[in-house]
């Protein structure tokens, strides 16, 4: 389902919001994602948008009922 190496767009509850963040998939077992490591990571909360420095890959479970969609973004989507 997930490439490795591809860029997506995910959409996620975290603390009762929803919540959109891209990453770059490293490794996929299903039914975890783990992230590449990036050094800044755009998440956008509501309205509000928080860049972090140096993020370490994060781990998505895509089972999780926190996990509501991933699409496969930019060029990458071609």
């Amino acid at each position: 389902m997930f490439e490795v190496g591809k860029k997506y767009e995910f959409r996620i509850i975290e603390a009762g919001d929803e919540t959109t963040l891209w990453g770059v998939v490293e490794r996929y077992e299903h039914p975890l994602i783990q992230l590449a490591r990036k050094p800044s990571l755009d998440i956008h909360t509501g309205k509000d948008k928080i860049t972090l420095g140096g993020a370490p890959g994060r781990i998505i479970n895509v089972t999780s009922p926190n996990f509501i969609s991933a699409v496969l973004s930019g060029s990458d989507a071609d």
